[in-house]
Protein backbone atom coordinates (compact mmCIF):
# COMPACT_ATOMS: atom_id res chain seq x y z
CA UNK A 1 0.00 0.00 0.00
CA UNK A 2 3.08 2.13 0.79
CA UNK A 3 4.52 1.73 -2.56
CA UNK A 4 1.14 2.38 -4.20
CA UNK A 5 0.60 5.55 -2.74
CA UNK A 6 3.89 6.71 -3.91
CA UNK A 7 3.68 6.11 -6.95
CA UNK A 8 0.11 7.74 -7.32
CA UNK A 9 1.40 11.04 -6.12
CA UNK A 10 4.73 10.68 -8.79
CA UNK A 11 1.29 9.90 -11.62
CA UNK A 12 -0.39 12.89 -10.57
CA UNK A 13 2.22 15.29 -10.05
CA UNK A 14 2.81 14.82 -13.51
CA UNK A 15 -0.78 15.10 -14.80
CA UNK A 16 -0.69 19.34 -14.92
CA UNK A 17 2.30 18.63 -17.46
CA UNK A 18 -0.10 16.33 -19.87
CA UNK A 19 -2.79 18.94 -19.04
CA UNK A 20 -0.64 21.93 -20.74
CA UNK A 21 0.76 20.16 -23.44
CA UNK A 22 -3.13 19.05 -24.79
CA UNK A 23 -3.54 22.81 -24.53
CA UNK A 24 -0.49 23.90 -26.73
CA UNK A 25 -1.10 24.93 -30.49
CA UNK A 26 -0.46 22.11 -33.20
CA UNK A 27 2.93 23.02 -34.96
CA UNK A 28 3.08 22.80 -38.72
CA UNK A 29 3.58 19.94 -40.15
CA UNK A 30 7.17 18.71 -39.77
CA UNK A 31 7.70 17.16 -43.31
CA UNK A 32 8.30 20.92 -44.31
CA UNK A 33 11.75 20.19 -42.47
CA UNK A 34 12.68 17.56 -45.75
CA UNK A 35 11.22 20.23 -48.53
CA UNK A 36 15.16 21.12 -49.43
CA UNK A 37 15.60 17.27 -50.28
CA UNK A 38 12.09 16.31 -51.56
CA UNK A 39 11.09 18.79 -53.28
CA UNK A 40 12.91 20.13 -56.22
CA UNK A 41 11.67 22.98 -58.45
CA UNK A 42 14.11 22.96 -61.12
CA UNK A 43 16.25 25.77 -62.91
CA UNK A 44 17.82 26.31 -66.20
CA UNK A 45 20.71 23.81 -65.15
CA UNK A 46 18.60 20.56 -64.33
CA UNK A 47 14.43 20.40 -64.36
CA UNK A 48 12.49 19.46 -61.50
CA UNK A 49 12.70 15.86 -63.25
CA UNK A 50 16.75 16.07 -62.48
CA UNK A 51 17.12 15.99 -66.20
CA UNK A 52 19.38 18.50 -68.08
CA UNK A 53 17.92 21.95 -68.47
CA UNK A 54 18.50 24.53 -71.41
CA UNK A 55 21.50 26.22 -69.69
CA UNK A 56 22.91 22.43 -68.27
CA UNK A 57 26.60 22.48 -68.06
CA UNK A 58 29.95 19.81 -67.53
CA UNK A 59 33.18 20.89 -66.94
CA UNK A 60 35.68 18.60 -68.74
CA UNK A 61 38.93 16.61 -68.18
CA UNK A 62 41.09 15.57 -70.78
CA UNK A 63 44.17 13.17 -69.35
CA UNK A 64 47.32 11.87 -70.76
CA UNK A 65 49.18 9.24 -68.66
CA UNK A 66 52.33 7.69 -68.01
CA UNK A 67 52.97 5.02 -65.60
CA UNK A 68 55.45 2.21 -65.07
CA UNK A 69 55.08 -1.05 -62.63
CA UNK A 70 58.06 -3.08 -61.28
CA UNK A 71 56.77 -6.75 -60.76
CA UNK A 72 59.57 -6.98 -58.21
CA UNK A 73 58.93 -3.78 -56.10
CA UNK A 74 55.05 -3.65 -56.61
CA UNK A 75 55.90 -0.15 -57.35
CA UNK A 76 53.75 2.02 -59.82
CA UNK A 77 55.62 5.49 -61.24
CA UNK A 78 54.01 7.64 -63.63
CA UNK A 79 53.20 11.35 -64.61
CA UNK A 80 50.00 12.58 -65.03
CA UNK A 81 48.80 15.88 -67.45
CA UNK A 82 45.33 17.25 -67.04
CA UNK A 83 43.53 19.85 -69.32
CA UNK A 84 40.98 20.56 -67.29
CA UNK A 85 37.95 22.77 -68.67
CA UNK A 86 35.45 24.99 -66.70
CA UNK A 87 31.97 24.77 -68.54
CA UNK A 88 30.53 26.37 -65.23
CA UNK A 89 29.34 29.93 -64.95
CA UNK A 90 31.32 30.27 -61.84
CA UNK A 91 35.25 31.65 -61.72
CA UNK A 92 37.23 28.64 -60.29
CA UNK A 93 40.00 30.02 -57.65
CA UNK A 94 41.27 26.46 -56.70
CA UNK A 95 41.20 23.13 -57.90
CA UNK A 96 40.08 19.59 -56.19
CA UNK A 97 41.92 16.31 -56.91
CA UNK A 98 41.08 12.74 -55.73
CA UNK A 99 44.30 10.90 -54.51
CA UNK A 100 42.54 7.81 -53.64
CA UNK A 101 45.83 5.81 -53.07
CA UNK A 102 46.80 8.01 -49.74
CA UNK A 103 43.48 5.06 -48.67
CA UNK A 104 46.28 2.32 -48.32
CA UNK A 105 48.24 4.39 -45.27
CA UNK A 106 48.18 3.51 -41.68
CA UNK A 107 46.58 6.92 -40.45
CA UNK A 108 44.19 7.57 -43.59
CA UNK A 109 40.03 7.88 -42.58
CA UNK A 110 39.48 4.62 -44.20
CA UNK A 111 41.68 2.27 -42.18
CA UNK A 112 40.49 4.30 -38.82
CA UNK A 113 37.35 4.01 -39.69
CA UNK A 114 37.66 0.12 -40.29
CA UNK A 115 35.84 -2.52 -38.43
CA UNK A 116 38.32 -3.78 -36.09
CA UNK A 117 36.74 -7.75 -37.52
CA UNK A 118 37.50 -6.37 -40.96
CA UNK A 119 35.20 -6.26 -43.95
CA UNK A 120 34.77 -5.79 -47.87
CA UNK A 121 36.88 -2.85 -47.71
CA UNK A 122 40.21 -4.08 -46.18
CA UNK A 123 43.11 -2.32 -47.35
CA UNK A 124 46.98 -2.29 -47.07
CA UNK A 125 48.26 0.06 -44.93
CA UNK A 126 51.89 0.88 -46.70
CA UNK A 127 50.74 2.46 -49.75
CA UNK A 128 49.75 5.99 -50.41
CA UNK A 129 50.73 8.51 -53.15
CA UNK A 130 54.43 10.07 -53.32
CA UNK A 131 53.50 12.98 -55.11
CA UNK A 132 56.39 15.38 -56.65
CA UNK A 133 56.59 18.16 -59.54
CA UNK A 134 52.66 19.94 -58.69
CA UNK A 135 52.42 22.45 -61.71
CA UNK A 136 49.90 24.44 -63.11
CA UNK A 137 50.51 25.84 -66.79
CA UNK A 138 54.25 24.55 -66.79
CA UNK A 139 54.94 26.31 -63.11
CA UNK A 140 55.14 25.26 -59.46
CA UNK A 141 51.48 25.11 -57.43
CA UNK A 142 50.61 25.87 -54.49
CA UNK A 143 48.72 22.83 -52.80
CA UNK A 144 47.51 20.79 -49.63
CA UNK A 145 47.22 17.01 -49.31
CA UNK A 146 44.25 15.83 -46.81
CA UNK A 147 43.74 12.46 -46.71
CA UNK A 148 42.60 10.98 -50.24
CA UNK A 149 42.13 14.83 -51.19
CA UNK A 150 43.96 17.60 -52.81
CA UNK A 151 43.58 20.76 -53.45
CA UNK A 152 45.42 23.25 -55.50
CA UNK A 153 45.63 26.77 -55.88
CA UNK A 154 45.55 28.44 -59.07
CA UNK A 155 47.31 31.87 -59.54
CA UNK A 156 44.57 33.20 -61.59
CA UNK A 157 40.90 32.12 -61.19
CA UNK A 158 39.70 30.01 -64.08
CA UNK A 159 37.14 31.73 -65.65
CA UNK A 160 34.05 30.20 -67.61
CA UNK A 161 35.07 28.72 -71.22
CA UNK A 162 38.59 28.60 -69.99
CA UNK A 163 40.89 25.64 -69.73
CA UNK A 164 44.19 25.06 -67.84
CA UNK A 165 46.35 22.63 -67.73
CA UNK A 166 47.63 20.77 -64.19
CA UNK A 167 51.11 18.24 -64.46
CA UNK A 168 52.63 15.89 -61.23
CA UNK A 169 54.69 12.74 -60.92
CA UNK A 170 53.40 10.04 -58.71
CA UNK A 171 54.65 6.81 -57.23
CA UNK A 172 53.06 4.26 -54.73
CA UNK A 173 52.90 0.59 -53.50
CA UNK A 174 50.47 -1.20 -55.24
CA UNK A 175 48.26 -2.81 -52.36
CA UNK A 176 46.99 -6.32 -52.38
CA UNK A 177 44.31 -5.69 -50.74
CA UNK A 178 42.45 -3.11 -52.56
CA UNK A 179 39.13 -2.82 -50.93
CA UNK A 180 37.48 -5.36 -53.61
CA UNK A 181 38.42 -3.03 -56.16
CA UNK A 182 41.82 -3.51 -56.88
CA UNK A 183 45.15 -4.79 -55.88
CA UNK A 184 47.41 -7.55 -56.70
CA UNK A 185 47.04 -11.31 -57.12
CA UNK A 186 50.19 -13.89 -56.82
CA UNK A 187 48.78 -16.64 -59.04
CA UNK A 188 51.44 -19.90 -59.93
CA UNK A 189 53.02 -18.11 -63.12
CA UNK A 190 52.78 -14.62 -61.89
CA UNK A 191 51.08 -11.83 -60.28
CA UNK A 192 48.39 -10.08 -61.62
CA UNK A 193 47.46 -6.87 -61.06
CA UNK A 194 44.01 -5.13 -60.68
CA UNK A 195 44.91 -1.16 -61.65
CA UNK A 196 42.51 1.17 -60.29
CA UNK A 197 42.09 4.43 -58.64
CA UNK A 198 45.62 4.39 -59.97
CA UNK A 199 46.49 8.03 -60.41
CA UNK A 200 45.29 11.44 -59.34
CA UNK A 201 41.61 12.05 -60.97
CA UNK A 202 39.91 15.39 -60.90
CA UNK A 203 36.80 15.94 -58.49
CA UNK A 204 33.26 17.09 -59.91
CA UNK A 205 32.23 20.43 -59.73
CA UNK A 206 28.64 20.71 -60.93
CA UNK A 207 25.44 22.71 -60.13
CA UNK A 208 24.14 20.80 -57.25
CA UNK A 209 27.01 21.02 -54.25
CA UNK A 210 29.70 22.57 -56.42
CA UNK A 211 32.91 20.06 -55.53
CA UNK A 212 32.36 17.08 -54.67
CA UNK A 213 35.16 16.58 -52.57
CA UNK A 214 33.63 13.57 -49.84
CA UNK A 215 36.85 11.42 -48.72
CA UNK A 216 37.53 8.29 -50.19
CA UNK A 217 36.58 5.48 -47.21
CA UNK A 218 36.43 2.53 -49.94
CA UNK A 219 32.82 2.00 -50.03
CA UNK A 220 30.53 4.07 -52.68
CA UNK A 221 31.00 4.34 -56.55
CA UNK A 222 33.07 7.17 -58.27
CA UNK A 223 31.35 10.42 -59.49
CA UNK A 224 34.31 12.22 -62.33
CA UNK A 225 34.27 14.33 -65.23
CA UNK A 226 34.50 12.87 -68.89
CA UNK A 227 36.97 13.50 -71.41
CA UNK A 228 39.71 11.46 -73.61
CA UNK A 229 42.42 9.51 -72.26
CA UNK A 230 45.40 8.71 -74.04
CA UNK A 231 47.66 6.58 -71.59
CA UNK A 232 51.08 4.58 -71.75
CA UNK A 233 51.72 1.44 -69.62
CA UNK A 234 55.42 0.45 -69.46
CA UNK A 235 55.84 -3.22 -67.98
CA UNK A 236 58.46 -6.07 -68.22
CA UNK A 237 58.51 -7.41 -71.48
CA UNK A 238 56.70 -11.11 -70.25
CA UNK A 239 54.05 -8.94 -69.07
CA UNK A 240 50.16 -8.93 -71.17
CA UNK A 241 48.00 -5.58 -70.86
CA UNK A 242 44.73 -4.77 -70.88
CA UNK A 243 43.21 -2.08 -70.63
CA UNK A 244 40.28 0.07 -71.01
CA UNK A 245 40.16 1.63 -74.46
CA UNK A 246 41.46 0.43 -78.02
CA UNK A 247 44.96 -0.69 -78.09
CA UNK A 248 47.48 2.11 -80.05
CA UNK A 249 50.56 0.12 -80.98
CA UNK A 250 49.80 -3.58 -81.81
CA UNK A 251 52.50 -3.99 -83.62
CA UNK A 252 55.13 -3.29 -80.63
CA UNK A 253 53.55 -5.66 -78.01
CA UNK A 254 51.89 -8.60 -80.18
CA UNK A 255 53.74 -11.03 -82.06
CA UNK A 256 52.94 -12.08 -85.73
CA UNK A 257 50.63 -14.57 -85.01
CA UNK A 258 48.69 -12.37 -81.63
CA UNK A 259 47.93 -9.87 -84.20
CA UNK A 260 46.44 -12.62 -87.13
CA UNK A 261 44.46 -13.82 -84.40
CA UNK A 262 43.27 -10.45 -82.99
CA UNK A 263 41.99 -9.96 -86.36
CA UNK A 264 40.48 -12.84 -86.67
CA UNK A 265 38.40 -11.83 -83.47
CA UNK A 266 37.20 -9.09 -84.41
CA UNK A 267 35.49 -11.04 -87.00
CA UNK A 268 34.44 -14.10 -84.87
CA UNK A 269 30.92 -14.84 -83.27
CA UNK A 270 33.15 -17.76 -81.62
CA UNK A 271 35.89 -16.90 -78.65
CA UNK A 272 39.60 -17.01 -80.08
CA UNK A 273 43.04 -17.47 -78.37
CA UNK A 274 45.06 -14.78 -78.66
CA UNK A 275 47.22 -16.51 -76.00
CA UNK A 276 46.31 -19.80 -75.45
CA UNK A 277 46.81 -21.65 -72.03
CA UNK A 278 50.26 -23.72 -73.51
CA UNK A 279 51.77 -20.71 -74.66
CA UNK A 280 51.61 -18.95 -71.36
CA UNK A 281 55.12 -17.98 -70.22
CA UNK A 282 56.68 -19.72 -73.43
CA UNK A 283 59.33 -16.54 -75.27
CA UNK A 284 57.07 -17.26 -78.64
CA UNK A 285 54.15 -15.38 -76.80
CA UNK A 286 56.44 -12.23 -76.75
CA UNK A 287 57.76 -10.08 -79.32
CA UNK A 288 60.71 -9.40 -77.60
CA UNK A 289 62.54 -11.24 -74.64
CA UNK A 290 64.25 -9.00 -72.24
CA UNK A 291 63.63 -5.66 -71.07
CA UNK A 292 60.18 -3.70 -71.42
CA UNK A 293 57.66 -3.52 -73.49
CA UNK A 294 55.04 -0.11 -73.56
CA UNK A 295 51.85 -0.58 -74.08
CA UNK A 296 49.43 2.52 -75.14
CA UNK A 297 45.85 2.93 -75.19
CA UNK A 298 43.02 5.19 -76.35
CA UNK A 299 39.74 6.14 -74.93
CA UNK A 300 37.23 9.05 -75.98
CA UNK A 301 34.25 10.33 -73.64
CA UNK A 302 35.12 8.38 -70.60
CA UNK A 303 35.01 9.32 -66.97
CA UNK A 304 38.14 6.53 -65.83
CA UNK A 305 40.21 4.22 -67.20
CA UNK A 306 41.11 0.55 -65.51
CA UNK A 307 43.84 -1.77 -66.62
CA UNK A 308 45.03 -5.54 -65.69
CA UNK A 309 48.85 -6.24 -66.64
CA UNK A 310 50.35 -10.02 -65.46
CA UNK A 311 53.01 -12.45 -67.62
CA UNK A 312 49.76 -15.48 -66.16
CA UNK A 313 47.37 -14.21 -68.48
CA UNK A 314 45.67 -16.51 -70.99
CA UNK A 315 44.19 -14.30 -73.53
CA UNK A 316 41.12 -14.45 -75.55
CA UNK A 317 38.40 -12.50 -77.36
CA UNK A 318 35.26 -12.02 -79.73
CA UNK A 319 33.51 -9.61 -81.75
CA UNK A 320 30.47 -8.00 -80.09
CA UNK A 321 27.57 -6.98 -82.51
CA UNK A 322 26.08 -3.61 -81.83
CA UNK A 323 22.68 -2.10 -82.36
CA UNK A 324 23.63 0.92 -84.31
CA UNK A 325 25.45 -1.81 -87.11
CA UNK A 326 28.74 -1.10 -85.39
CA UNK A 327 31.29 -3.39 -84.23
CA UNK A 328 33.24 -3.66 -80.86
CA UNK A 329 35.63 -6.49 -79.17
CA UNK A 330 34.75 -8.58 -75.87
CA UNK A 331 38.38 -9.79 -74.18
CA UNK A 332 38.89 -11.58 -71.10
CA UNK A 333 42.49 -12.08 -69.27
CA UNK A 334 42.78 -14.95 -66.76
CA UNK A 335 45.39 -17.56 -65.22
CA UNK A 336 45.05 -21.17 -65.94
CA UNK A 337 44.03 -21.44 -62.12
CA UNK A 338 40.75 -19.82 -63.89
CA UNK A 339 40.47 -22.01 -67.14
CA UNK A 340 38.11 -24.54 -68.51
CA UNK A 341 34.43 -24.07 -69.44
CA UNK A 342 32.71 -24.00 -66.22
CA UNK A 343 34.50 -20.68 -65.19
CA UNK A 344 36.60 -18.24 -67.17
CA UNK A 345 37.10 -20.01 -70.89
CA UNK A 346 33.11 -18.61 -71.12
CA UNK A 347 33.92 -15.28 -69.99
CA UNK A 348 34.55 -13.63 -73.22
CA UNK A 349 31.51 -15.43 -74.72
CA UNK A 350 29.12 -14.17 -71.37
CA UNK A 351 30.59 -10.55 -71.95
CA UNK A 352 29.61 -10.00 -75.89
CA UNK A 353 26.18 -11.72 -74.82
CA UNK A 354 25.89 -9.08 -71.92
CA UNK A 355 26.50 -6.24 -74.11
CA UNK A 356 24.29 -7.52 -77.07
CA UNK A 357 21.74 -8.07 -74.96
CA UNK A 358 21.47 -4.84 -73.02
CA UNK A 359 22.10 -2.83 -76.26
CA UNK A 360 19.34 -4.15 -77.59
CA UNK A 361 16.80 -3.82 -74.09
CA UNK A 362 18.57 -0.64 -72.83
CA UNK A 363 20.67 1.75 -75.66
CA UNK A 364 23.95 1.05 -77.24
CA UNK A 365 27.33 -0.06 -76.10
CA UNK A 366 29.38 3.22 -76.50
CA UNK A 367 33.05 1.67 -76.46
CA UNK A 368 35.24 -0.12 -79.09
CA UNK A 369 36.24 -3.06 -76.46
CA UNK A 370 35.15 -4.56 -73.26
CA UNK A 371 37.11 -6.41 -70.96
CA UNK A 372 37.04 -8.87 -68.15
CA UNK A 373 40.07 -9.45 -65.91
CA UNK A 374 40.29 -12.29 -63.18
CA UNK A 375 41.68 -11.12 -60.15
CA UNK A 376 41.44 -11.16 -56.44
CA UNK A 377 37.48 -9.29 -56.97
CA UNK A 378 34.55 -10.42 -56.26
CA UNK A 379 33.35 -7.84 -58.94
CA UNK A 380 33.65 -4.12 -60.03
CA UNK A 381 33.41 -2.18 -63.15
CA UNK A 382 34.64 0.43 -65.31
CA UNK A 383 34.33 2.27 -68.53
CA UNK A 384 35.02 -0.70 -70.85
CA UNK A 385 36.72 -3.04 -67.94
CA UNK A 386 35.39 -4.85 -65.43
CA UNK A 387 37.80 -6.97 -62.63
CA UNK A 388 35.50 -10.58 -61.53
CA UNK A 389 36.35 -12.73 -59.39
CA UNK A 390 39.16 -15.22 -60.57
CA UNK A 391 37.55 -18.48 -57.77
CA UNK A 392 35.94 -20.43 -60.31
CA UNK A 393 33.67 -21.32 -57.60
CA UNK A 394 32.06 -17.65 -58.43
CA UNK A 395 29.19 -17.26 -60.57
CA UNK A 396 30.80 -15.41 -63.02
CA UNK A 397 27.91 -15.12 -65.65
CA UNK A 398 25.89 -13.66 -62.65
CA UNK A 399 28.61 -11.05 -62.29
Amino acid sequence: MKYFKKNLWAILAFVPFLMNAQNQPAKENNQGMFDEFMYRRGNSYRTASGKPGPDYWQNRADYEIEVELNDQTHIATGKVEIEYTNNSPEDLKFLWLHVEQNRFSENSRGTLTTPIQGNRYNGDEEGGYNLSQVKVEGEIAKYIITDTRMQIWLKEPLEPGEDVELSMNFSYKIPVEGMDRMGRLKVEDGTIYAMAQWYPRMAVYDDVVGWNIEPYLGAGEFYLDYGDYDYKVTVPYNHIVVGSGVLQNPKDVLTKTQLDRMEKAKKSESTVYIIKPEEVGTASSRPVNSGKLTWHFKMENSRDVAFGSSKAFIWDAAKINLTDGKKAIAQSAYPKESDGQGAWSRSTEYTKASIEYYGKEYFPYPYKSAVNVAADIGGMEYPGLSFCSWKVRVNLFGV
